[in-house]
């Protein structure tokens, strides 16, 4: 279901019009993030594993390689994507940020999500050396890291996550590409790009919920605001809220 769906449900629910009452679209659309989040914290939040696929959205990043990062200096090239990550509902400490890095070439090169506390102490093992390895900083920028070199030719990188705020991620969203900045991954195929061409408005595209969630998001949200309004019903459809406080 999309959030503008979500959304004139619940002035359905409410029996009112969206351009006759003092209630806003948008005042509506924050709630059903924040009741959202609570629902997905209270179900999932000692979870972390098995997280359905309809709470999860795909970021695609570009990267960017830095110099040095405190405590990183040893590891060479250290990439760092160019945009910042939404904030992520925590999954049992961890930030549901990143819950998953790939490249768009899923098969070629497998990349491990760790605490940023970790990467200075991993990647000195010679059997692990080799292996990529991701974090989120405090800047909400992500870095990959690897004993070898086979990650700095990397242009780009997908992050699946959970976040509070799903319509900030839209634009970061992996969408329909064009041909004519197209990048190559570590074996010369080439991957999608980052940017899309055409840009959607958030509230139309799929709402990030799993379907047994929508009723009680839509029940939760109604019963706050009939409680919080306590007034009685507007029969006149007249772009005016004739109601007043009971």
């Amino acid at each position: 279901m999309k959030k503008i769906e979500l959304i004139y449900t619940i002035f359905e629910k409410l029996k009112v019009s969206s351009d006759d009452t003092d209630l806003s679209e948008e005042l509506v659309s924050s709630l059903i993030d924040a009741t959202r989040a609570t629902l997905i914290k209270n179900t999932y939040g000692n979870k972390g594993w098995n997280l359905p696929v309809e709470l999860k959205q795909e970021l695609c990043l570009t990267l960017e390689p830095v110099s040095k990062v405190d405590g990183l200096s040893c590891f060479g090239t250290i990439l760092r994507s160019a945009e910042t990550v939404p904030q992520g509902i925590s999954f049992k400490g961890s930030d549901g940020a990143i819950l998953k890095v790939k490249l768009y070439d899923r098969e070629s090169i497998a990349i491990s999500v760790v605490p940023i506390e970790r990467l200075p102490m991993i990647g000195h093992n010679p059997y692990t050396a080799g292996m990529i390895y991701a974090a989120i900083d405090v800047d909400r920028k992500i870095y990959l890291v690897s004993g070898s070199k086979k990650h700095s030719f990397l242009e780009a990188i997908k992050v699946e996550g959970i976040y509070e705020y799903p319509d900030k991620v839209v634009p970061l969203g992996c969408k329909d590409y064009g041909s004519s900045t197209l990048s190559k991954d570590v074996t010369g195929r080439e991957e999608a790009p980052v940017t899309p061409l055409y840009p959607c408005e958030p509230w139309e595209e799929d709402y990030p919920l799993e379907a047994s969630m929508q009723d009680s998001l839509v029940d939760i949200i109604v019963k706050g605001l009939v409680a919080s309004m306590t007034i009685p019903e507007d029969k006149i459809n007249n772009s005016t809220d004739d109601r007043t406080a009971g």
